[in-house]
């Protein structure tokens, strides 16, 4: 039988071993979390150095210098996508991340789109509010991870009743990802509150699946 107590001890078992310290990395041009973190896409790291602060440009910039993902500050102080002779000649547009001008068009490279290709493509696109922010790169929201931010480790109540709509009974000093709550004892979890599906997924009950590897794992030492 679930209670609360072995509920409790499940659960910091999970935190230290699932969920330590996953969260979106807040340094300056840097993706991911703790987990997984790098360059968000245009960015690199100093040859010696752990910032991600030196941008990235695929064409030269000739006499000028990279100053933003693949942007130019050409010597005229023009912004271009490559610096040198014939920069604008045969151009009325501005290309972004390496695509090509041809007069009043733009061809984008693979991983972009739009009149501009200032739009980057996630083939799969991002769930659960992320958005694309690099060919097949999401950024997450908080309280979700994965390449489509499809897992979900938020945090709150979870409620062993629900009557008339209403979440009841609420366990006592227990705060955990709706995957474990729903796997256990929980019939419904959160703030506002969710009620748990009939059927768990993608694991039966009494498994959650593995952050990392997204396998089904026991969560209480049960037989797989």
């Amino acid at each position: 039988m679930w209670d609360s107590g072995s509920l409790n001890r499940a659960l910091e078992r999970l935190t230290a071993n699932e969920f330590p310290d996953v969260h979106r990395v807040a340094t300056p041009n840097v993706c991911g979390s703790r987990f997984h973190s790098y360059c968000c896409p245009g960015w690199k790291t100093l040859p010696a150095g752990n910032q991600c602060i030196v941008p990235i440009c695929r064409n030269s910039c000739g006499d000028g210098f990279c100053s933003r993902p693949n942007m130019c500050t050409c010597s005229s102080g023009q912004l271009a996508s490559t610096c040198g002779a014939g920069t604008v000649m045969n151009c009325n547009v501005r290309c972004m991340n390496g695509g090509s001008c041809n007069e009043d068009s733009c061809t984008c490279q693979k991983g972009y789109t739009g009149t501009h290709c200032g739009q980057p493509v996630c083939e799969n696109g991002c769930q659960n509010g992320g958005r694309c922010i690099g060919p097949n790169r999401c950024a997450c929201v908080y309280g979700f991870t994965g390449p489509q931010c499809e897992r979900d480790y938020r945090t709150g109540p979870c409620f062993t009743q629900v009557n008339n709509q209403m979440c009841q009974g609420q366990l006592s000093g227990i705060v955990c990802t709706k995957t474990l709550c729903c796997a256990t004892i929980g019939r419904a979890w959160g703030h506002p509150c969710e009620m748990c599906p009939a059927q768990p997924h993608p694991c039966r009950r009494g498994f959650i699946p593995n952050i990392r590897t997204g396998a089904c794992q026991g969560t209480w030492g049960l037989p797989q």
